[in-house]
């Protein structure tokens, strides 16, 4: 048996488990119809792969947890990694322990791939993962039998929008066995933001209870939740069409203004200028607020067109508040 993370090697004790941080987004669940990618790439993989660490190459800066994350790897226990220069973020469409099914194909014609796309065009583009006809480690590895066989398959997408939203889709699967796969350890999902490989630091937002119909959570004690005695998906697999969606927020906390004043920027995101067109009769300070909440600026505002220099601002998700609460969502990227 494998447990996550265990490349870190890693040996904690004595926490207490956390819940109810914070954490930059709302989530949904929706069911839709599983559409597989039609045109893609493949990740060039040995047979037999498992726990790939690969680049994959996503064409854009993504914000994540108000970090800009400028490359993404398939990494251990079936999730990716997000890195920039301010962090790592994992984003886990499973903890499960996937791997390649060829092993229990002597013919070599069962495999399992990993896909990827790019759809859509700036700044609105979608990469695609595909994790098409995987098995599980404690299936296909399993050294006990005689006979090696991977009888339990999954298929599922991770959508990652240019614009930071994150959506898992689960597609046909055949797990009749939920305990093997989560091998004594958690099947679940989710992000966790800012996370440091040396002390498990960093806040985990995951899915708890009923895969089709779970509540996602959020803590800021990662190894107290995978060894505290938390279920995740407990003994369920998500259906067939079942999805998870990510959105970032605008820091809470924005009041709805009696009289709202017209407001936009552009282009967005924004490198080092941002035009903001502000339709009213007099001049407005607007407050830049971050994805934590924190007040990052002012600046002045005249009526019509605006050229705002934002190039100190740290690449992240902002809100541009004007003291009535109007407000618009700008994104910064270098």
């Amino acid at each position: 048996m494998k447990y996550a993370f265990t490349s870190l090697g890693l040996v904690l004790a004595g926490l207490v488990t956390c819940w109810g941080q914070d954490a930059p987004y709302t989530t949904e669940i929706l069911s839709q119809p599983y559409t597989a990618l039609e045109e893609y790439s493949l990740l060039e993989l040995e047979l037999g792969w498992d726990d790939p660490e690969e680049i994959l190459p996503v064409p854009f800066d993504m914000i994540l947890w108000g970090d800009t994350c400028t490359f993404l790897s398939t990494a251990n226990v079936g999730e990716m990694i997000f890195g920039s220069g301010n962090g790592n973020h994992l984003i886990a469409p499973v903890f499960s322990d996937i791997c390649d099914v060829s092993p229990a194909d002597s013919t070599g014609q069962d495999v399992s791939e990993i896909r990827y796309t790019t759809e859509g065009v700036a700044p609105d583009r979608i990469f695609k993962v595909e994790y098409h006809n995987v098995g599980f480690y404690p299936e296909v590895y399993n050294f006990e039998d005689t006979v090696i066989q991977a009888t339990q398959r999954a298929t599922y997408q991770v959508w990652l929008h240019e614009t930071g939203t994150i959506v898992f889709h689960y597609g046909p699967s055949n797990i009749t066995d939920p305990e093997l796969v989560a091998d004594e350890f958690i099947s679940s999902a989710g992000l966790i933001g800012n996370f440091d490989y040396y002390s498990y630091s960093g806040t985990l937002l995951v899915a708890e209870g009923p895969a089709d119909s779970t509540t996602f959570i959020t803590s800021d004690n990662i190894y107290g939740w995978i060894y505290g005695g938390s279920e995740g998906w407990g003994l369920t697999w998500p259906s067939e069409g079942t999805g998870y969606v990510f959105n970032p927020v605008a820091p809470s906390g924005l009041a709805e203004p009696t009289t709202a004043t017209p407001l936009e920027a552009f282009p967005n995101p924004a490198v080092d200028r941002l035009t903001v067109r502000l339709e009213a009769h007099s001049a407005q300070v607007g407050t830049w607020v971050d994805a934590r909440g924190g007040q990052a600026g002012t600046v002045q505002l005249q009526p019509g067109s605006n050229s705002v220099d934002v190039s100190g601002l740290v690449p992240g998700a902002y809100v541009l508040r004007l003291e009535d609460g109007t407000a618009v969502r700008v994104t910064v990227q270098r």
